[in-house]
């Protein structure tokens, strides 16, 4: 698997790791910052919508264990948590905002 292959498989495996809260992958909650490939494998940088969510570590939990379903053992994958920027709800994307307007 190449690094191409390696983050298109983590972004599907991310999307898969739902939101406890809103029911919203991170992925479409916008939690995800980003996949980047450094010399170790890959780095996701996750965020949560607030530093003290009580569902955090649950999240960070799924990630982590959707991601090793996914990975290569040659292209470990590891998530960094980041606040910077802070999460906002201008971050979700469009696909959860129509889920979002149709379950509530």
């Amino acid at each position: 698997m190449n690094s191409e292959q390696a983050i298109s498989a983590a972004w599907e495996a991310l999307g898969q790791v739902l939101d406890p809260e809103t029911e919203l992958s991170v992925v479409d909650m916008g939690l995800v910052y980003g996949i980047e490939e450094t010399a170790d494998g890959l780095r996701v940088l996750l965020s949560l919508t607030h530093p003290s969510c009580p569902m955090g570590d649950l999240i960070v939990e799924q990630a982590e264990a959707a991601l090793a379903e996914v990975a290569d053992p040659d292209c470990p994958m590891r998530v960094e948590l980041t606040f910077d920027p802070p999460w906002t709800p201008d971050r979700i994307t469009a696909e959860g905002r129509r889920q979002l307007g149709r379950s509530g």
